[in-house]
């Protein structure tokens, strides 16, 4: 398609060609859907040319993707095999967002897909013994915008409306947020947009003058929204390198 099309075909593209078929679509909504269908296109090549021995697991959804290591000098050679493999493509990777991390107990971490992944320690639940695990959480990034997707739902002028209606509102965004990220140590984040919505709420409503239904609809903000469990990961437990 990319080859046959001259290095031109994409959401542009179709955005005109659907405007030619009278169809009217946001240009944001098909460069969302088209994008990772046209990168797992192109990409394919590097997946089918990835010696998983020699560099370690690569991990890809669409552009974006993580390398997992045994050792330094296994991911040193992986990033360099990566580089030559998209220069054969005509890529090459963004140096801002491409490092090498050591995944260690009290070390940082790494973000992929919205998650933020860390090496940590605790007590198991049932145990009590002291275990290593890969726990995972939203990143910084995502916690941004869920408070950017919170904040019009609750502004000044919206509180005019019923209670009910805004609480819902939020509601609805924040059960698909959760259901992304509750596949994880996400208990904490949780809890932090919980109070961050909650609290924009009666910030708001003390401005307007609070109905007498506020309380109960406040009450129900986000209930049973948040559903979470710690799986362990225990292929990390060899490849330390990202």
């Amino acid at each position: 398609m990319h080859d046959a099309s001259a290095g031109t075909y994409g959401y542009p593209r179709v955005h005109a060609e659907l405007r030619a078929q009278g169809r009217r679509h946001s240009r944001k909504r098909i460069a969302r859907l088209i994008s990772p269908l046209l990168c797992n296109v192109y990409l394919h090549r590097l997946d089918r040319a990835w010696d998983v021995r020699a560099y370690g697991v690569l991990v890809r959804f669409a552009d974006d993707l993580l390398v997992m290591c045994a050792s330094r000098a296994q991911a040193e050679a992986a990033l360099a095999r990566l580089r030559d493999l998209l220069a054969d493509l005509g890529l090459k990777p963004e140096d801002a967002k491409t490092r090498i991390v050591y995944l260690a107990v009290g070390g940082e971490g790494v973000d992929f897909l919205g998650f933020h992944h860390r090496l940590v320690r605790a007590r198991a639940r049932t145990s009590g013994k002291q275990v290593t695990f890969l726990a995972r959480w939203p990143a910084n990034k995502a916690m941004r915008h869920a408070r950017d997707r919170v904040r019009p739902l609750t502004v000044r002028s919206r509180l005019l409306l019923s209670v009910e209606w805004i609480v819902q509102d939020i509601n609805a965004f924040l059960r698909g947020w959760a259901g992304f990220f509750k596949y994880g140590n996400s208990a904490r984040q949780f809890e932090k947009i919980r109070y961050d919505a909650k609290l924009r709420l009666v910030r708001g409503a003390a401005k307007v003058g609070v109905p007498r239904s506020a309380p109960l609809a406040f009450s129900a903000l986000m209930v049973n929204s948040w559903r979470y469990h710690r799986p362990g990961c225990p292929d990390w437990s060899r490849r330390r390198f990202v």
